[in-house]
């Protein structure tokens, strides 16, 4: 039995450090929606409930340029606000971490003198923080909404 449990909190450990995004609920879920129904805010619109404060990195991915980092991200966040049916993502912080690096070096030696070069390489990730939120439609005679971010994050 004790055998049973630690190897269940070994699996547990191991899936919780492949996470790639995480939540904190701070408001009232709904029902979960498509991500293709999730906008992208970088300023705060009208008239907005939170829903959780929300994390994703592009940890995991293959994705090596900055903005393949920035489009893994964005769709994993998507993806953690439609599961929690909020319609709006309002992203907060982005950052970069080093998680590990990929070395290699050579060497070379011949009577009493030896010569060796060696390279590194950061393997670096960026993680986001965010605010899921669900944005309630204002009627025409109130002020306009904040203006979705307008370029490919918003695209399916």
């Amino acid at each position: 039995m004790k055998l049973q449990l630690l190897v269940l909190g070994v699996v547990l450990a191991l899936l919780n450090a492949c996470s790639t995004t995480s939540r904190q609920i701070v408001g009232e879920k709904r029902t979960p929606i498509s991500p293709e129904g999730v906008i992208i805010y970088r300023e705060k619109p009208v008239n907005y409930e939170q829903i959780a404060f929300i994390q994703a990195s592009s940890k995991n991915s293959l994705a090596f340029s900055e903005e393949a980092m920035q489009n893994v991200i964005i769709d994993r966040l998507k993806q953690e606000a439609a599961n929690l049916g909020a319609n709006g993502v309002l992203l907060q912080q982005t950052e970069e971490e080093i998680t590990g690096s990929i070395g290699s070096g050579s060497g070379i030696s011949g009577r009493n003198v030896g010569i060796g070069i060696g390279l590194s390489f950061p393997i670096t990730n960026q993680f986001t923080r965010a605010v899921a939120i669900y944005v309630t439609p204002l009627s025409d005679s109130l002020s306009t909404q904040a203006e979705p971010i307008n370029n490919e994050l918003n695209k399916p």
